[in-house]
């Protein structure tokens, strides 16, 4: 059969631009409002006008008429027929260009699952599937109203606040509403939302109905109830329970605060909502969803976005699908985005775990809240990633303070001519009939009542309630709390102690098990038999004890399973069957809780953020994250420092996650020798001006005793930071976080060497019922009379200390004493220490370089404690280094020789 002048050629080159354009067409799409991408694209909508060569290629090139008018077959593998199986050219071209090249730019043709595609044709691909019906067009406007009349109330109050408006992209408001509802429909309960600035104030009023007058108060200098600093307003979060209009049902929504670093906050959001479905056995995600919202040039520059998106498939910390959603100002901060990436689009990221993306014009309501519900539902069915990327514009600079006309002088004369999107909604409603003007009159009126009344309340409001902002939803928790009072013991019953012990130490039968495992287990039966543990004995006691008494316990890091050092071997596999292990510690106990443990991606930035956001669900589970080697927590600074140690401070957010951070000088070089210790205790909010007892002076607590007075520093810091030197204090620290009537974060530099140091033992008796954490161990060999020094010490350097003490025959006239929490510092218990001993030299001795470790904050410590000037706090260790350990054997072994000496000098 011959068709024009092309014959079947022309069929191959039709069936080529036919999936070119599927594939090729979001790259010419109208998608942008202000015409600056693709101006020429608007003109291909509904016609048969072929596009660009980017999309067809050279393929139709000499194409006539007659051919534009021949019918062809259109296969299995579109929708666009409706009932017809057969099409002219023509009219194929022009529905491929309503469909992929008009206000909707489609990318999902990278999806291997055939299911998937066929799926995703159906839903953009069906003539007619994208209409909307009248009543949810009603719906969509008053949605949009919403977002713009909030938008223009808050410029019209509160004209010089930064506010990070949404104008320009105000149809993200109905999209994540859309998404509320069909989600809802599909069985979703909780949602968990990580947003960064811009539009957060609209989301927080209109999407989680948060009262407008505890909004308002915040642009007012007002006071705050409580301790803490608080934090700027477009960083709160909230929680609350919303009655859906459509799906009629109630729907638990919590918005996470977040600091400035625009993205840290996607694996924390994603870590929060994987806990509420590992609570309630959810195994498939069908009952908790996060929701992501970026920024364009953050989505495309911010490595987080990346490492977040690895976790989608990975089994213990999928949460069956992320849904995206991105705020596309066309713009960074004031940078161009043709110069801050090199990828066409912002969200080329989720390509890595074949995600959809739907990229829409954003001055189409209809269009984006369609995508909201498709995302939704494909989410729904498909348990993975999907992207809404939301084109707009932003009318003002990065914060309405700013003159973007600086930077982009041509894209803001073209917003200045744009109206805004409900205006242009309105206009498009007026034109089909739905609704009147004084229908549109009669509804904005109304809201805008509804404003002005919560701004008067908010000028009437002089208290700023921090529990107004919780992003958890832990009130009994809070309102039980206490710092007055004993911590409980976090002893065992020692029965319980043989209990677990033997269950670690008997390899199991159904599995081949290597003889190194065998050897490991072998020497735990021998340490128990003797009554005694390890670091590694320590742990699993504290584990399986939590999990007794019924507490979650969740351990995640690159090689947790069997511990980078090979101690743990919590995971046992099978050494001739593939996908085949044994989790030891999974049913000791009849009726025990859940044990998690998880080698994670090679990710300390992503994994560190998201058993953040798990341990911020459930304050019952004890959540641990740890590094490969301490260093390696410098590439997760920013949720360190930003959400770690400031949340409760900036957002009343307590959390109990504990880090373990493998830290000492062993000679491997720079990056695994240092977990810096010296910046976690930079970051503690412990005061050294002034002693506990000092500050309940006049108070009805001044007789408490150290206990008391410990456990009101423990409620009063923002974080802990310990380098213990026992199994039992392990044991009881990873207990005790647990147990305490409040959270905080705990930071542990965990040992290396000492995991099998003959030395580093503890015999039953130190972990068994009526015993607890020891934050200062005392010397147990030096005489009190005859010691004429005292050195104060941290970790491991101690056991190198005691051995050269030894040595030379040392033992009554020097003392060593292990200062095991450095913070909150326990300044009444290292009093109790140094009044053993009449006036001695004192001396803090650390391996770590001068300018490192914990120097300088214990000596100011000290010095306070013993009432010394800090020059009488000698030093003893490294000398100052910008390396936190040398790569070079020789200097190494110099260094320490030269550290033992000055330690052991009396006369300093």
């Amino acid at each position: 059969m011959i068709i024009g002048g092309f014959g079947m050629t022309v069929i191959r080159w039709f069936l080529v631009q036919f999936f070119s354009s599927k594939s090729r067409g979001h790259l010419i799409a109208d998608i942008d409002p202000l015409g600056i991408q693709n101006p020429e694209s608007k003109k291909l909508k509904g016609t048969s006008t072929l596009p660009p060569e980017v999309v067809v290629r050279t393929h139709f090139k000499g194409i006539s008429d007659a051919d534009m008018n021949k019918e062809f077959d259109l296969g299995k593998s579109t929708r666009i027929g409706g009932g017809s199986s057969r099409l002219t050219l023509k009219e194929i071209i022009a529905r491929l260009n309503s469909i992929y090249c008009g206000h909707i730019g489609l990318e999902y043709a990278y999806i291997t699952d055939f299911r998937v595609l066929d799926w995703l044709r159906q839903k953009f691909e069906t003539p007619g599937i994208m209409e909307i019906a009248t009543e949810r067009r009603k719906w969509i406007w008053k949605h949009v109203m919403k977002a713009v009349t909030f938008e223009s109330f808050l410029a019209k109050k509160f004209g010089s606040e930064k506010r990070f408006g949404l104008e320009g992209c105000e149809s993200f408001i109905p999209a994540v509403a859309e998404c509320l509802e069909t989600s809802s429909e599909n069985g979703v309960e909780t949602v968990g939302i990580g947003i960064a600035h811009r539009g957060r104030l609209n989301t927080l009023v209109n999407i989680c109905r948060k009262p407008m007058s505890q909004l308002f108060s915040q642009f007012n200098p007002i006071e705050m109830e409580g301790s803490g600093s608080g934090d700027v307003k477009y960083h709160l979060g909230t929680y609350s329970q919303r009655l859906l209009e459509r799906a009629g049902r109630t729907m638990r929504i919590a918005i996470m605060a977040n600091p400035s670093h625009l993205e840290a906050v996607n694996p924390v959001v994603v870590g929060r909502i994987r806990a509420e479905q590992v609570a309630n056995n959810d195994t498939k995600g069908v009952r908790s969803l996060a929701i992501l919202v970026h920024g364009d040039a953050a989505y495309a520059g911010q490595g987080i976005c990346f490492e977040t998106a690895h976790f989608t498939n990975l089994s213990d910390y999928t949460t069956g699908g992320v849904l995206h959603f991105v705020i596309n100002n066309q713009i960074g901060f004031t940078t161009d985005p043709r110069y801050s990436r090199s990828s066409p689009h912002c969200t080329d990221v989720a390509r890595v775990v074949n995600a959809p993306i739907f990229h829409v014009h954003a001055d189409d309501p209809d269009a984006v809240v369609y995508c909201s519900k498709v995302a939704s539902e494909y989410r729904a069915n498909f348990h993975n990633d999907v992207v809404l990327d939301i084109v707009g514009y932003r009318r003002n600079g990065h914060n309405e303070m700013d003159e973007p006309m600086l930077t982009q002088p041509l894209m803001y004369k073209r917003i200045k001519q744009l109206p805004n999107v409900l205006d242009i909604y309105s206009e498009k409603l007026l034109g089909d009939g739905i609704l009147t003007e004084s229908e549109m009159k009669r509804e904005r009126d109304e809201y805008l009542e509804t404003c002005e009344s919560e701004f008067k309340k908010a000028q009437e409001t002089n208290v700023m309630h921090l529990s107004d902002w919780y992003d958890s939803p832990w009130s009994d928790f809070f309102e039980n709390q206490n710092p007055n009072g004993k911590l409980p013991p976090t002893g065992v019953d020692l029965e319980d102690v043989k209990i677990i012990c033997n269950a670690v130490s008997t390899p199991p039968e159904d599995i081949e098990v290597h003889k190194q495992v065998t050897r490991v287990m072998s020497g735990r039966r021998a340490m128990t038999e003797a009554g005694q543990i390890d670091w590694a004995l320590g742990e699993c006691l504290a584990f399986a004890s939590l999990l007794k008494e019924g507490h979650h316990v969740r351990l995640s890091g690159e090689d947790v399973e069997r511990g980078t050092f090979s101690h743990r071997q919590h995971i046992i596999h099978d050494q001739s069957k593939d996908m085949t292990w044994k989790n030891i510690l999974h049913d000791i106990f009849p009726g025990q809780s859940l044990y998690t443990v998880s080698n994670s991606s090679l990710s300390e930035y992503g994994v560190c953020g998201f058993e953040l956001g798990y341990s911020a669900y459930d304050h019952d589970s004890l959540t641990i994250w740890e590094a490969q080697f301490g260093d390696f927590a410098n590439t997760c600074q920013v949720i360190l420092d930003s959400l770690l140690c400031s949340g409760q401070a900036k957002w009343g957010r307590q959390v109990g996650l504990v880090l373990l951070l493998p830290h000492g000088m062993e000679g491997q070089g720079p990056e695994h020798s240092s977990a810096r210790l010296e910046r976690f205790l930079q970051l503690c909010d412990d005061d050294c001006t002034r002693l506990p007892d000092e500050e309940t002076a006049g108070a009805s607590n001044i007789d408490e005793t150290a206990e008391e007075t410990m456990t009101r520093q423990l409620f009063k810091i923002n974080w802990i930071v310990c380098n213990p030197t026992t199994p039992a204090n392990m044991f009881h620290l990873l207990r005790r976080q647990i147990l305490m009537p409040f959270r905080k974060p705990l930071v542990v530099m965990t040992p290396k060497s000492l995991l099998r140091h003959p030395e580093a033992r503890s015999n039953f008796d130190e972990i068994t019922n009526g015993t607890s954490f020891v934050p200062v161990i005392g010397d147990r060999t030096a005489d009190p009379g005859s010691v004429k020094k005292i050195i104060f010490c941290s970790g491991k350097v101690y056991y190198d200390l005691a051995m050269h003490r030894a040595e030379r025959g040392l033992e009554n006239s020097l003392a060593i004493v292990r200062i095991e929490q450095l913070c909150p510092f326990p300044y009444n218990l290292v009093a109790e220490e140094a009044k053993k001993y009449p006036n001695p030299k004192v001396m803090w001795v650390q391996e770590e370089h001068k300018n490192q470790g914990a120097y300088y904050f214990a000596r100011d410590r000290i010095a306070l404690t013993l009432r010394k000037p800090i020059d009488d706090v000698a030093y003893g260790g490294r000398a100052t280094s910008a390396s936190p350990a040398t790569g070079n054997k020789f200097i190494f072994k110099k260094e320490f020789e030269q550290m033992i000496e000055k330690a052991m000098e009396m006369d300093r």
